[in-house]
């Protein structure tokens, strides 16, 4: 038996998506790839961090309270596996955290929805640009590991935006 139903947690309300009670921003490349592209050509990197730490606080925020709803999802392996999946249900491409623990470590992900939306409009970038699967990574790892708001630091490596084969991320503490 699934410890999750699906059916419930995940839901629309009229025109929203609702995970757990919490609405969710689903928005196709275009919204995403323009907002991004809008905030680094007149903000640069205030515009880069402005993004980071709103889906930082988004993401903290939203698995806080979903932990905190789901008790028997207790261990920090069950707790990366859901937000894999969860990633992956909302469309966001996928993620691997099997190589990150409580001081950091790395995380890939071999497919990614701001990636596509990137490279279908724009092309290949000269620099790392997944500013917000950086985001989620740290607010979601703030979450598994009971740390506060900006406690980790992400960098990305390699970008499939740049042509490299994955998007790889290193997470340090702050």
């Amino acid at each position: 038996m699934s410890l999750i139903d699906w059916k419930k947690e995940l839901s629309r309300d009229g025109h929203r998506v609702v995970l757990s009670g919490l609405p969710i921003a689903m928005h196709c490349h275009h919204y995403n790839i323009n907002l991004q592209k809008m905030l680094e050509d007149t903000l640069g990197e205030e515009g880069v961090q402005l993004l980071y730490q709103a889906v930082e606080d988004a993401s903290y925020h939203s698995f806080k309270s979903f932990f905190s709803q789901y008790k028997q999802i207790r261990t920090i392996k069950s707790k990366k596996e859901l937000a894999s999946t969860i990633f992956q249900n909302c469309g966001l491409g996928i993620i691997h955290f099997q190589k990150v623990g409580p001081q950091g470590g790395r995380i890939v992900s071999s497919s990614s929805h701001h990636v596509t939306g990137w490279l279908a409009k724009h092309g290949r970038r000269d620099t790392a640009g997944c500013h917000f699967t950086r985001g989620w990574i740290a607010g979601v790892l703030e979450a598994i590991y009971n740390h506060p708001l900006d406690y980790y630091a992400v960098k990305e490596l390699n970008c499939k935006m740049m042509r490299d084969e994955n998007c790889d991320f290193i997470v340090k503490e702050g």
